[in-house]
């Protein structure tokens, strides 16, 4: 006779789900998407409830129970189950594990999902029957039954802050004049007719681009919201979403950087009043919960979130925004190796609603779907404002003499602006005080030990750190190889630069922002709102200053090493330069007041430079376009890669050498494939792990998956599968 099987997901590195009994009498409890508690070898762990199979009688292995259901309900509905299916097959990565992105690190361990409980009190039918002179002996117990009567119910809290103890409690549920029970306090708020901003009157670039967006409603439309920096894309997609709310449905906006959250969560509520929830890693448990809850359950319109947002189930989707679309965070970089923005179109296919691309600088890969009428463009030539773009200048530095990598005309141009009452933004993307740090006598340099890197030199506190490992080492007080005492530090990072900056313009604030300044949960928030007051100041920072903030008082943008990524060895990298450096320069002259921009470079008359100087990315990007279209790679290829390490030298090398060799691939699938490497990585050795990779290229997606079945099929059963740490990254956004 047959029996009923479950099959259950668990979080591990295999692609396989694993078969249990159901516990006795539960199985109709049992949906697709329940957690369950199961055992797997000598411990407990979570799995999640994929389906339903039948033991036969041929059938002779020893099944174990399901100890516990963990959910009445489903937690996860038919679109969460159907993304991570496709991202699972897409990406070639285990189910079982792609199914803990999807739930907070509470509800990954088996927790209930709900809000934070407080117990109350209230009276029985008996309680209720209860004279005064039944309790003339205890007042303590009168003074709560009548605080009862009058109340119907309070906290345990409240009850003793009116002075009636624990025991006195006690007492009266023990003689069941008083329940107790607990409730959920949902932090959300009902909707509130309260003081919200007015929309801001759109151009009519604007208003054609909302009107465009709101008649997508309920349809799968994919938009590219392509808009100079500063032209009102935000506004543009904060009306549209106004009109999904006010039809009663939710809308998930994803961002960059955690570093953009505040000033966006902030702008969200000043048209949208309380119920708008933001989830990013920086969050504790507690605030990812609730967010997930309200999310789930419709108590919050909106989700502002990086990349794992995408993850989070929304009870009525109405729109999902992708702001800054071709931000390099969105795609993760290890692991579970997916991009939000892709998994987020793929989402907003399943539940038929638009999806908004925004970005001054748009990704290649979209801007070649656009072109081929899949994505629908809504252009934004001019500034909301009204303000022109700045104005660009090339500072040539061969044969000048450098003021800690600054120029002359860098520094004259500072101090014209600042003495007009204006704000410098200085953008270098290298934090630290230096590079990196030489013995003057022998030469020594402060190479890292776990990888192919040197130590950036750091001030304060005063040490030596690789920013790829983060392995830290103290300032050394004598040369490692010599022994003398006469370093030099060679280069110059955002420390050394603020350093300078704060001697040279002693009367006016430099607020350096980069990653080690804003460690912190709130202080970039807080330097955020010092830099709006608009006092003059020096705005000193890398990436996190260049994306998606608005400064009306920056007139003025100097950035200092452009020449940094132009010659990369990835084939990305001039992309990554020009869309850098456009952003940067768009937070410049956003107001009444002219903007303009200093570039510092070497390289004054390389073609990219001169592009970013006529200021149009747009032509930039087609010319980009075209090469790509050369050479056959992406975006007019579909690429993957297969990342080997280990800490033994060549093992990750002959890992794919053995994975290739051992394959019997049909002759025409091997045709239309081409495999470059296996390679080092361009850093080889990183963490202490020597890394090599087999690009793979393919004109069609579907072959490109159907080699990656194959080879995935075998990566467990190459001999030293067990030596190598191994990953499949699909459509790789970084060689580092």
């Amino acid at each position: 006779m047959d029996k009923d099987l479950v099959e259950v997901l668990i979080p591990i590195p295999l692609m396989e789900k694993f078969s249990y009994f159901p516990p006795k009498n539960r199985f109709n409890q049992l949906k697709k998407g329940s957690r369950v508690l199961v055992p797997f070898g000598n411990r407990l762990m979570v799995g999640v409830v994929w389906g339903f199979n039948k033991k036969s009688n041929s059938d002779k292995r020893k099944y174990k129970y399901i100890r516990e259901v963990l959910d009445k309900t489903p937690l996860l509905n038919a679109t969460s189950t159907s993304l991570a299916e496709w991202a699972s097959r897409y990406y070639h990565y285990p189910l079982g594990e792609i199914i803990s992105y999807f739930y907070p690190p509470s509800l990954r361990k088996g927790k209930e999902a709900k809000f934070k409980e407080s117990k109350y009190i209230e009276l029985t039918n008996k309680g209720s029957l209860l004279r005064e002179e039944d309790l003339s002996r205890a007042p303590a117990q009168l003074k709560l039954i009548s605080l009862l009567k009058e109340k119907k119910e309070v906290t345990i809290k409240s009850a003793q802050a009116f002075g009636i103890s624990s025991a006195v409690i006690k007492g009266l549920i023990d003689k069941e004049y008083v329940a107790s029970f607990s409730r959920e306090l949902s932090p959300y708020k009902k909707h509130e007719n309260k003081d919200l901003k007015p929309s801001k009157k759109l151009n009519l670039e604007q208003k054609k681009a909302v009107d465009a967006i709101n008649k997508a409603q309920d349809k799968n439309v994919t938009f590219l919201l392509d808009g100079i920096t500063g032209s009102g894309k935000t506004e543009v997609y904060l009306q549209a979403i106004q009109e999904q709310i006010s039809n009663g449905k939710q809308a998930l906006i994803l961002i960059p950087e955690i570093g953009l959250a505040p000033q966006a969560e902030e702008r969200f509520k000043d048209y949208f009043g309380d119920r708008v929830m933001s989830f990013h890693s920086a969050k504790n448990d507690r605030e990812k919960v609730d967010a997930w809850l309200g999310a789930s359950r419709g108590l919050v319109d909106i989700i502002i979130g990086t990349r794992s947002s995408v993850f989070l189930p929304m009870k009525n989707l109405g729109i999902i925004v992708i702001d800054e679309e071709h931000d390099l965070s969105f795609k993760q970089m290890d692991k579970f190796r997916y991009s939000a923005r892709d998994m987020a179109l793929y989402r907003a296919k399943l539940e038929k609603v638009p999806v908004v691309l925004a970005s001054a600088t748009p990704s290649l890969e979209t801007l070649k779907n656009t072109e081929e009428g899949k994505y629908q463009l809504l252009k934004l030539n001019k500034r909301a404002t009204g303000a022109s773009l700045p104005t660009f200048h090339a500072v040539d530095l061969r044969g000048k003499e450098l003021n800690e990598g600054l120029s002359n005309e860098l520094l004259e141009a500072t101090k014209s602006e600042l003495s007009n009452g204006n704000q410098v933004l200085i953008f270098l993307n290298r934090r630290g005080y230096a590079p990196s740090l030489i013995c003057k006598v022998c030469g020594w340099v402060s190479n890292c030990d776990r990888c192919d890197a040197l130590m950036t030199v750091h001030k304060s506190p005063s040490k030596l750190q690789c920013h790829h490992c983060e392995a830290q080492k103290n300032y050394p007080t004598k040369c490692p190889s010599c022994g003398e005492n006469e370093f030099l530090t060679y280069g110059f990072g955002t420390e050394r630069l603020e350093e300078y900056m704060k001697s040279h313009f002693p009367d006016v604030a430099t607020i350096r922002i980069d990653s080690d300044s804003t460690r912190k949960r709130e202080s970039l928030s807080d330097y955020l709102d010092e830099i709006r007051k608009g006092k003059p100041m020096i705005l000193l920072g890398t990436q996190l200053l260049a994306k998606g903030h608005h400064f009306p008082n920056v007139t003025l943008v100097g950035i200092v090493d452009a020449d940094s990524g132009l010659f990369s060895a990835d084939f990305r990298g001039s992309e990554r330069v020009a869309q850098m450096m456009t952003q940067v320069s768009g937070r410049a002259g956003r107001e009444k007041k002219p903007g303009r921009v200093i570039l510092q470079s070497y390289c004054t008359d390389h073609p990219q430079i001169e592009e970013i100087i006529s200021g149009s990315y747009e032509k930039f990007a087609k010319k980009l376009l075209e090469e790509r279209k050369s050479a056959k790679i992406p975006p007019y290829s579909f690429q993957a890669k297969i990342f080997a390490e280990s800490p033994k030298g060549l093992v990750s090398r002959d890992f794919i050498l053995s994975l290739l060799n051992g394959q019997n691939i049909d002759r025409k699938l091997r045709d239309d494939i081409r495999l470059v490497g296996p390679l080092p990585s361009i850093m080889e050795k990183k963490s202490g792990v020597y890394r090599w990779e087999l690009s793979i290229f393919s004109k069609n997606r579907s072959t490109l998956h159907k080699f990656l079945d194959v080879m995935q099929s075998k990566l467990y059963d190459v001999k030293t599968s067990k030596k190598v740490r191994w990953a499949i990254d699909v459509d790789p956004l970084s060689s580092i």
